[in-house]
């Protein structure tokens, strides 16, 4: 029973840091898949359990204490072979959290066996096993949620402003620290602990540095590529205001051109009633309406900027053939309208790009959105027919270098504003979901 309780407690106190693995990038999954992921890891943690207390009570090992130490180098397996699966596609992260690991784990281990000589120091190592464990446990505990602040603000923003080189090379630093770690772990006997405080307190500057390293170039990275994305922004409202003003522009002419022919119209309708020609007055006067209706702009909505963005990007569609079907009923007033213009935009201008690599008899997008509640809820689809392969958080990835702006927008979108986003393939259409509350807007 013993055996069992400080098993229990051993495997216990090692999840702080293993949770390092998956807590990082919880906000990368959806609902479903960290519930399964809480019960697989606490099947793990069962079976780790079960399995050390069967190990150590059959004194395989020559003593309780070698049986933790040795054991401890393979129980954290599991929990990043779990955590490894659920986000693949942070495969280099979790290496660099797992180097992290190891050198603090080796730092920690080194100094709780000193203290314990220097608080008990007639006594042998293997004797304060248990003491050892509750202590590597407590500095575990203190260290975990600075580091899960750092991996946190670490890999955020991994998508946005990262290069596979950048992490590939960042990433052989902690690594190669850590087997030099655990080689000096190996060596860490009793007669060795002191003489390898220093090198450990040294390594631990050396971690520090190197975290503080990372942290202020990846701030000024996602300092640019704000900059560059706003600017981005701006210069996709510029051009969109710039051609709806161009639009309105020709309206007005076209406005002012009938103006000028106004007593010409009215003389030939004159002359039309004298000949008592109704059907010629008739056809005379849908022509004129026919001429005034050139002359307005679309009214998609109400809202102003929406309205605008969407005439640009529709009038785009209307130029390439692409037939558009748009139902918009959105309030003339909105406190996200200039962020839903830009997101709307970028949802059509995909779905343009999307629609002139189909047939032109496969080609159409429709845009629809309802205003239900406290909720406005917006669809943009269009044909497709090839498959898009979608990344785990269920949107679209592209491998185009300079593409996807758009899809990141729509992330930025949802976290600002507290929207859901689904997107989803089906019967030759891909089809994108958006939920945006009114609630405390």
């Amino acid at each position: 029973m013993m055996t069992f309780i400080i098993t229990t407690v051993y495997v216990l106190l090692l999840q702080p840091f293993a949770l390092l693995q998956i807590l990082p990038f919880r906000r990368f999954l959806t609902v479903a898949q960290q519930r399964r992921l809480v019960l697989v890891w606490c099947l793990l943690i069962a079976l780790e359990v079960v399995f050390l207390t069967v190990v150590v009570s059959l004194a395989v090992f020559p003593s309780r204490q070698i049986a933790y130490w040795l054991l401890g180098y393979l129980v954290w397996i599991p929990q990043f072979v779990l955590a490894f699966c659920f986000t693949r596609r942070f495969w280099v992260g979790h290496i660099f959290i797992a180097a992290f690991r190891i050198l603090f784990s080796g730092i920690i281990y080194t100094v709780t066996r000193a203290i314990l000589l220097i608080l008990c120091p007639d006594k042998l190592l293997p004797s304060l096993y248990f003491e050892q464990i509750l202590l590597y446990g407590a500095l575990s505990l203190l260290l975990f949620p600075l580091l899960l602040r750092f991996f946190t603000e670490t890999f955020r923003h991994f998508e946005v402003a990262s290069t596979r080189r950048y992490w590939r090379i960042i990433t052989l630093l902690p690594v190669l620290l850590a087997i030099e770690s655990l080689y000096l772990s190996l060596l860490n006997s009793q007669e060795q602990v002191f003489a390898l405080l220093l090198p450990r307190f040294m390594l631990l500057i050396v971690i520090i540095l190197l975290m503080a390293s990372i942290r202020s170039g990846q701030s000024e990275v996602y300092r640019e590529w704000q900059v560059f994305e706003k600017e981005h922004e701006l210069q996709q409202q510029l051009v969109s205001t710039a051609h709806y003003v161009k639009m309105s522009e020709e309206s007005r002419q076209r406005m002012a051109s009938l103006y000028e022919k106004k007593r010409n119209h009215i003389d030939r309708l004159l002359t039309l009633v004298r000949q008592r020609d109704r059907e010629g007055v008739q056809a005379y006067i849908e022509a004129l309406g026919s001429q005034f209706g050139r002359t307005k702009l679309p009214q998609y909505c109400k809202n102003t900027l929406i309205n605008a963005a969407l005439t640009v990007y529709f009038a785009r569609a209307k130029e390439l053939s692409i037939p558009v079907t748009a139902a918009i009923d959105l309030p003339e007033e909105l406190p996200f309208s200039g962020d839903l213009s830009i997101v709307l935009s970028n949802l059509v201008e995909n779905a343009l790009i999307a629609s002139q690599k189909q047939p032109s008899s496969a080609r159409h997008i429709a845009v629809m959105t309802m205003c239900q509640g406290d909720v406005i809820n917006v669809l943009a689809k269009n044909r497709f027919d090839a498959p898009v392969e979608l990344d785990e958080a269920g949107l679209p990835v592209t491998h185009v270098k300079g593409h996807g702006l758009g899809m990141k927008s729509l992330v930025r979108f949802c976290d600002k504003y507290g929207a859901t986003v689904f997107c989803q393939q089906k019967d030759g259409w891909f089809m994108t979901y958006l939920q945006v509350p009114l609630v405390d807007l």
